[in-house]
This record gives C-alpha cells, structure tokens and sequence, in this order.
C-alpha cells in the first residue's frame, strides 16, 4: 500500500471517530420542577374576610360590595331590607407576585380609604389536612370629618388621629375531599374608633366555613368575635354597644366572577370597621353582597 493510500484511510477513520463523537447527546443539567401553588379556596375572599389565596403575577381583581342599611325585620314597608340606603365598597388589587398582592379601596362610611397588602406565606401540602397560611395588614384613612359649630371640621383630614391600622393571620384548610373549607383569622385594629378621646384597640377572633356542592355553588357561615379591647360604635354621637359579627351565605362562581350573597347583622365593609364590631344583634339582619372579578 502507497503512501498516498495510507494518508487517504488515516483521512478517512480520523473524519469517522470525529462525526461519531459530534453525534453524541449533550448531558444536561434537568431544572427541578416548580411545583403548582396549592389552592385551597376557590376565591380570594369571603364575603368579609380574606383567604389565603392570591391572583397571579400580573393579574388585577376588580370588587364591588354592598350592605343594605334596613333589616330585613322592617318588613314590606322596607321591602324587607332591600327599599334603603347602601354601605358600599369599591376596590381594586393587583398581583405584584403569585404571592403578594396589592388592595385600594374605599368605602362611603366615613369616607374609609383603605390600602392593604396580602402575603401567602406557607404550604403545608398533605392528604389530611393541606393547608395555607397568609398574613393581610394595611392602613385605612377616614376622611368624612364632621363640621364643627365653626363650620370647619373638627379636625383635618389628614389628622393623625383619623388613620386606623389593622393586621391579620390567616389560616386555611380543607376536609373531605377537598369539600369542607376551614379559616381561622385572628386580628388586629389599632385606633378601632376615630372619635374617642383615648386611642382604642380591637383583637377580635374570626372564623369561616364553606362547603363547595360543585364548581358552580357553596354555601358558608362566617363570624367574628371581639376577643380583647374596644366594643363600641364608630360613629360620632353614637352610644351603643357593638355586637360579635354573623353572616350566613351562598356563594355562585362562574366565568371569572364570584357572588357573595348572605345576610348579615354588620352593615360595615373596609377592615379597620368590618372588625370592630356589628351594629346590631344577631336578630336583627341586613342584606349584603359582593362581586368580585379577576382580570
């Protein structure tokens, strides 16, 4: 065999062990997994309270919610609740992570302005009891000052005295295949009461239970209890004693959107006065709803 012969099939192998190990895979590192956020409620919110859910990075939830001033014990003269004046809440939330979100609302009783954020901050992910723990604090402004025999407000609107702070934990669980929900919130308002001498507190225990039919209907009772501190009314001039907060309900979810339906024996709506305590006894219901939206 030539030379030239030689160098064509050393040429040849050298072209041959080259492609082979070109053709080889390339080993790489695998991305762990990111497991699936557990959701527990189908909804951000009950009627009053807050779940441990959250929206998505990015997504916005739209809230409107009412409480009719009358009772339903007023009778037809009152349409049974419905023929009177509203309390009312707008507001909106924006989702800066899957975990955090962003709230601004407002409701016309005092003019409460109302801004909160809320964290989910655990999952304990299990067949027996999975569960979500979040926390929910913000800072509300009441700025429906009353005018004084001067014709000025008492105070101005950006008073001090007329901020309200409020913290809350939450805990979720579910039972029964997913059917049975479960929430214990604990919670905290600091200055419970705009109008007293003293700055006053409330810690108060709520509760909530829902039971989901389908993805369609639920039905659910919630309550909150004044544990510790101020139990009184909101209102200037006022001077009866408030009662622990009861609401019973069902819920309706489809395309998006979630309707609270309940009666109720509290007529108010922004956190920092929904705590402090109902208005009325247990006796004595209000018709109340809400809608929120995901978008």
């Amino acid at each position: 065999m030539n030379t030239v012969s030689k160098l064509i099939i050393a040429l040849f192998l050298v072209a041959s062990f080259g492609g082979s190990l070109l053709a080889q895979p390339k080993w790489k590192r695998s991305e762990p997994t990111k497991k699936a956020d557990q959701e527990l409620f189908r909804s951000t919110m009950t009627a009053n309270f807050p779940t441990a859910e959250t929206v998505k990075k990015g997504d916005f939830e739209f809230e409107i919610s009412h409480r009719f001033e009358p009772s339903v014990n007023d009778g037809f003269d009152n349409l049974y609740g419905f023929d009177g004046p509203v309390n009312m809440r707008i507001a909106l939330g924006y989702g800066i992570t899957d975990h955090l979100i962003f709230t601004f609302g407002r409701s016309n009783l005092l003019d409460n302005w109302d801004f909160q954020f809320k964290y989910k901050l655990l999952q304990i992910r299990g067949k027996t009891l999975p569960s979500n723990i979040a926390i929910r604090a913000g800072v509300a402004l009441n700025t429906a000052i009353p005018v004084g025999s001067d014709g000025e407000g008492i105070r101005g609107r950006l008073d001090g005295r007329n901020f309200q702070y409020y913290g809350q934990l939450i805990y979720n669980t579910m039972l029964f295949n997913k059917k049975l929900g479960i929430g214990i919130v604990p919670s905290y308002v600091q200055n419970s009461a705009i109008f007293t001498v003293d700055p006053e507190y409330s810690f108060t225990m709520g509760s909530y239970y829902q039971y989901y039919f389908n993805t369609l209907w639920s039905v659910w009772v919630e309550q909150n209890s004044v544990v510790t501190g101020y139990q009184g009314p909101i209102l200037q001039g006022e001077t009866r004693k408030s009662h622990n907060t009861v609401a019973i309900g069902f819920d309706l979810e489809t395309g998006g959107h979630f309707f609270h339906i309940f009666v109720t024996n509290n007529e108010k709506l922004n956190p920092a006065q929904y705590l402090v305590g109902a208005d009325r006894g247990t006796g004595e219901w209000r018709i109340g709803f809400g809608i929120t939206r995901h978008l």
